[in-house]
């Protein structure tokens, strides 16, 4: 039943048919997260079961706590009440997909159910690109004038940017999304022995998935796309030719990416205003270290938002949340990409290793964006860990908890001086 209660919940977290479809108009989220919080409590209280969750889902009760004693800290307490059916969603999201998922084929059908919602998403941006509008009457969002007529001064044309609704209704956001399972797909179509006709769905699937990136029109995106192909060569192959492979990719995608992807530099204003934002953001952390400004407070105090999650996660949170909120992605990366080096089975160990790939793909769309707060990163988190859980379970216990405390705290400080240094390099750059 739990299971069950997971996959409605996706379909509705992503396909958000409340808000396009005028008959299912309600709340869906509140009433699947209430029957969640229910199988959730069930399953705590069966004896017979073992408990699913490990160090991540601590870490993430870390974060969200320090959350809260910030705003607590700064007397912002009704702040709270703004966010916290937010991330307690991403919270019940977190155990349900770590509780109810139990055996390899309910992942791997998880797994190919978002893919499968993902592409159906594709199809309606397609629709919007091309006809003007989707199946909920959504049309794409016109980012700036493109080309002007010189005599008339008028727009010619527009850049287009897809979207999709709720959460999806930004460029960034959606495109996100679109790369997340893209080094996981690229291992269905050249690493695993699959009848002709799946070979076949996977490499369309690929081709929608990478056609809709480059509708978003996202620099991040199409970034965010090529850094995580790029890392599924260089994790798998440990030696050049993953590096040379990893080039080959980039300078591929590269060729047909968006147009913005040429306007990065001293001219580019959103680029400089994200500079801008981080040296506030910097000296605003300087001035509450620990807590930091309070969660959701940063727009408080500048126009911009800092378009970098970590940044923004390290000013509203303090060193204390940052080091719940980054420890959460550490653990995971380290323990997959352990277990991958470790596991005997080649074919497993390359499913592993595009699983790792996709999230470091988010890390570097997240890099770009500030969604210190949504569900798909904490999502794709747990269904990485439960894959090897489910998969390798004497691996994952042998791991899960392997990175020290004091490791981590000094991958955390590190961390943030890496980010200190690339606002110091930017601002020389850009400013």
């Amino acid at each position: 039943m739990g299971y069950l209660i997971l996959i409605l919940t996706i379909v509705v977290y992503l396909i958000r048919p409340a808000e396009w479809i005028p008959a299912l108009y309600f709340n869906w989220n509140m009433v699947l997260n209430g029957l969640g919080l229910i199988a959730i409590a069930g399953i705590a209280i069966n004896k017979n079961k073992a408990s699913s969750y490990d160090r991540t889902t601590l870490f993430l009760i870390w974060f969200i706590c320090s959350m809260m004693l910030s705003n607590i800290i700064n007397g912002q307490f009704y702040t709270i009440g703004t966010y916290f059916t937010q991330v307690l969603s991403t919270l019940i999201i977190y155990l349900l997909t770590q509780a109810t998922i139990q055996k390899p084929k309910q992942i791997d059908n998880f797994i190919l159910l978002i893919i499968c919602l993902i592409l159906f998403v594709c199809f309606q941006c397609y629709l919007q690109y091309t006809t003007g509008a989707n199946w909920g009457g959504l049309e794409p969002i016109s980012r700036s004038l493109s080309e002007i007529d010189p005599i008339t001064g008028l727009s010619i044309s527009r850049e287009l940017q897809v979207v999709w609704f709720g959460i999806l209704q930004d460029p960034n956001d959606l495109g996100m999304l679109l790369i997340a399972f893209m080094p996981y797909i690229v291992n269905r179509i050249f690493y695993q022995e699959l009848p002709f006709i799946k070979k076949i769905f996977w490499l369309l699937a690929f081709l929608s998935i990478a056609y809709t990136v480059i509708l978003t029109n996202s620099r991040g995106s199409m970034l965010s796309l090529i850094g995580g192909l790029a890392c599924f060569y260089i994790i798998k192959k440990r030696s050049m030719t993953g590096y040379v492979v990893a080039g080959f990719i980039a300078l591929a995608l590269l060729a047909v990416a968006p147009s913005r992807m040429g306007e990065i530099g001293s001219g580019d204003y959103s680029a400089m205003g994200r500079v801008y934002a981080w040296i506030l953001a910097l000296e605003l952390l300087a001035m509450s270290p620990i807590f930091g400004i309070g969660a959701t407070h940063f727009l408080d105090y500048h126009s911009l938002t800092t378009h970098n999650s970590y940044v923004l996660a390290l000013v509203e949170n303090g060193l204390l949340g940052f080091f719940g909120y980054l420890s959460i992605s550490v653990i995971a990366i380290y323990t997959m990409i352990k277990v991958a080096y470790t596991i005997e089975d080649k074919k497993r160990s390359s499913e592993v290793i595009s699983l790792v790939s996709g999230m470091l793909g988010i890390l570097i769309s997240i890099f770009f964006i500030s969604r210190t707060y949504v569900l798909l990163p904490y999502l794709y988190i747990a269904i990485m860990m439960t894959y090897i859980r489910v998969y390798c379970p004497e691996l994952h216990k042998q791991y899960i908890n392997k990175l020290s405390t004091v490791k981590l705290i000094a991958i955390t400080l590190g961390f943030v001086v890496f980010i200190y240094i690339f606002n110091r390099l930017a601002t020389t750059l850009l400013i």
